[in-house]
């Protein structure tokens, strides 16, 4: 395995402007050897046009005639790698210069097969607020894929990227666990920075990342002892994000009290708040609630 080598994988579809300062911020690493996969996953923007228009060595296009997702564009990716060890980020992200210099020092073992990096949400300090799509992973904790390195050899062991978890925004987890439970060991670097670029919740997100959690159940049930691996919000092994049920449970006052500090941070959208406060909450429970019960695990 050589760690002085890399391939990035960057798949996009529909966001241009964020695309264009990933790919700058990708051309600025300073690191020995790299090259850079983009997999444009059926775009029906500016973005083919783009790419083709650009001129550089480091950079593999490759063009999705329909969108299929981004598990099955990460797979594409992979399969059009040709070092040892593939890094991911997103299109709505921005590397730091030493990126992969700071992921490369996590592989000091051939068992390590991955190494997760830290994520900001544009800066170090930055503090947002609602509806703004605070996406950070403090302490490299979590394996997101917007700031994660594999060993190439691991998908060939384990398999690619399951498409089936997309409906959960949680093929990253999945494919991390499965990893862990082949048999391979993981490692952090919280000094691979990524800073997600500025994003905001519409009620269309909000309402699909409302099945994010019920997720557990399944890995639960599919690896009853590797789910557990990066400290998801479970209680007890049973009871998932328990904060939910105070919310609920305090939802006049709660809610009053949210909406007070919505507005005196300038906010207006109504529609949006009480999308999330209390409709997303309850949508939660309710996917969970399903995923227990049709796969028979005690969740809750």
């Amino acid at each position: 395995m050589s760690t002085s080598q890399f391939s990035i994988v960057v798949c996009t579809y529909n966001r241009l402007d964020y695309l264009k300062k990933c790919i700058t911020s990708l051309l600025k690493i300073d690191f020995p050897q790299y090259e850079i996969i983009i997999i444009n996953d059926g775009s029906t923007d500016d973005t083919q046009n783009f790419l083709d228009n650009l001129k550089n060595e480091k950079i593999k296009v490759i063009h999705n005639q329909h969108n299929q997702g981004l598990s099955a564009s990460r797979n594409t990716g992979i399969k059009n790698t040709n070092f040892d060890i593939i890094a991911f980020t997103d299109d709505d992200c921005e590397v730091d210069k030493n990126w992969l210099t700071k992921l490369s020092k996590g592989f000091n073992d051939k068992q390590v097969g991955f190494v997760i990096g830290q994520t900001f949400y544009i800066s170090k300090n930055y503090q947002g607020y609602f509806p703004e799509r605070l996406v950070s992973n403090k302490n490299a904790k979590w394996p997101m894929g917007c700031n994660i390195a594999y060993q190439k050899k691991v998908f060939a062991t384990c398999s690619d990227f399951d498409s089936f978890f997309f409906k959960y925004n949680n093929e990253d987890s999945e494919m991390a666990i499965r990893v862990v439970s082949k048999g391979f060991s993981f490692g952090r670097a919280p000094e691979a920075i990524v800073y997600h670029q500025a994003m905001n919740w519409t009620s269309k997100s909000i309402l699909r990342s409302a099945r994010n959690a019920s997720v557990w159940p399944i890995l639960k049930k599919k690896y009853p002892k590797h789910y557990l691996l990066f400290g998801p919000p479970i209680k007890f092994n049973i009871i998932i994000n328990k904060e939910d049920y105070l919310y609920l449970l305090t939802a006049p006052i709660f809610i009053t009290l949210l909406l007070i500090r919505y507005i005196m941070h300038g906010k207006k959208d109504l529609k949006i708040f009480f999308t999330k406060w209390p409709v997303y909450l309850i949508l939660r429970r309710y996917y969970i609630y399903k995923e227990a019960i049709k796969n028979k695990v005690l969740m809750f």
